[in-house]
This record gives structure tokens, C-alpha cells and sequence, in this order.
């Protein structure tokens, strides 16, 4: 019995070389299999992280253009530090377009594509002015101030078309201006979104 014993006891060399497939790797032990896969596990967590640092810093923020009303502006996708590229001019029909501005209040600032960089995902908002429309008069054989044309009219979008020149014609009365069938006076708000004719029309 005693040299059955004997047989199956193992020397600390082996017994080591039989745990070492087992080790607790980074946390203590000097197997080196277990170390190596610790090893290859702890890389893959940091190449993680710093991606999507890098992602987060370089490549993830989403620009926007709300053209309050006018046609759709294309977003841009660009780094942190970059600067956004001049989009394409939105159009809006009766309105002048004046720039790119942080906020759609009046207190937001223009956005200045030659210095500012981005720094997050952001919106930028149109901003419109009324647009300053040419209105001109056909007067039909009359004649204002004893002149046979009357001077062209700059008139703004959305407000009144103001004072109107009073025409003469010999032997008619002068009826009021018309356009598009639509008689125009002086209190008549400007629809129109671009330069058009007043026409006299006598009686």
C-alpha cells in the first residue's frame, strides 16, 4: 500500500505544471496562457473606449438647416473642430433670405462659416426679410403730371402698397388700378412676390 501511495503522489513541479492552464491571470497568478488572454481582453476593452472617444470627438455630429418656411436645406455630417460647409440658398417665395443664424429669435447670432467651428450637433435657422418688390403702371392713353409714363414703385412684401399715382385721360374718369383682374388701392396688402404691372382702368 505504502508504495501505491508513493506512485500516485506528485512532486510540487508537477503539480504546478497541471494547475497552470487555470491561473488567475491579471489578478495574481504567473501562468502565462491565462495572462495572455487577460492581456488580449483588456485590450480590446480600452480599443473600445478610445473608438468611440474618437467618434464622439471626430466624426458624429449632425448638422442641421431649418429654413423656417422656405425650401429644404440638405444636413451635414461633419468632425468636432470642422467648419460647415456654405449651403445652398434656400428660396422663399416673397422674402429675401439674410443669412444663418444659431436661433430662430431675433437674439440669436449669425453663424459665420469663415471662423466658427462646430463643437456639437446644432441647428441653424434661416433668417427671411420682407422681400422690396417693383410694382410699375400701364396707363392705358393717360397720362400723371403731364407725363405719358409714371415712375416705377418699390413696394415691400406682406404690407400696404401706400400712395398710388392719380392718372388723367381726356374724357374718361379714372376708375382705380388693376391687376390680375383685382382692383388695388392704396390699403391693399402686397401679395404679389415679384415686380408686376398696375394697370389704369377708366371710365
Amino acid at each position: 500500500m505504502a508504495g501505491t501511495e508513493k506512485e500516485t503522489k506528485k512532486t510540487p513541479q508537477e503539480a504546478a505544471a497541471g494547475k497552470r492552464w487555470f491561473g488567475r491571470g491579471i489578478y495574481g497568478s504567473k501562468d502565462v496562457p491565462i495572462r495572455l488572454l487577460d492581456g488580449f481582453i483588456a485590450l480590446a476593452v480600452v480599443t473600445i473606449l478610445v473608438l468611440t472617444f474618437l467618434f464622439a470627438q471626430s466624426g458624429g455630429y449632425d448638422i442641421t438647416f431649418d429654413s423656417c418656411g422656405g425650401s429644404e436645406v440638405a444636413a451635414q455630417k461633419l468632425r468636432h473642430g470642422t467648419q460647415v460647409a456654405v449651403p445652398e440658398t434656400p428660396t422663399k417665395p416673397g422674402y429675401t433670405f439674410e443669412g444663418w443664424y444659431t436661433s430662430p429669435e431675433e437674439d440669436g447670432t449669425a453663424w459665420e462659416f469663415e471662423s466658427n467651428v462646430v463643437e456639437n450637433t446644432m441647428t441653424l435657422y434661416a433668417r427671411w426679410a420682407p422681400a422690396q418688390i417693383t410694382v410699375k403702371f400701364d396707363l392705358d392713353g393717360g397720362t400723371v403730371d403731364g407725363k405719358e409714363s409714371a415712375e416705377d414703385k418699390i413696394v415691400t412684401y406682406g404690407e400696404t402698397y401706400g400712395s398710388l399715382p392719380t392718372p388723367e385721360k381726356e374724357g374718361f374718369r379714372f376708375d382705380g388700378w388693376i391687376y390680375s383682374g383685382e382692383v388695388i388701392t392704396e390699403d391693399t396688402i402686397v401679395t404679389m412676390t415679384g415686380e408686376h404691372v398696375l394697370t389704369a382702368r377708366w371710365a
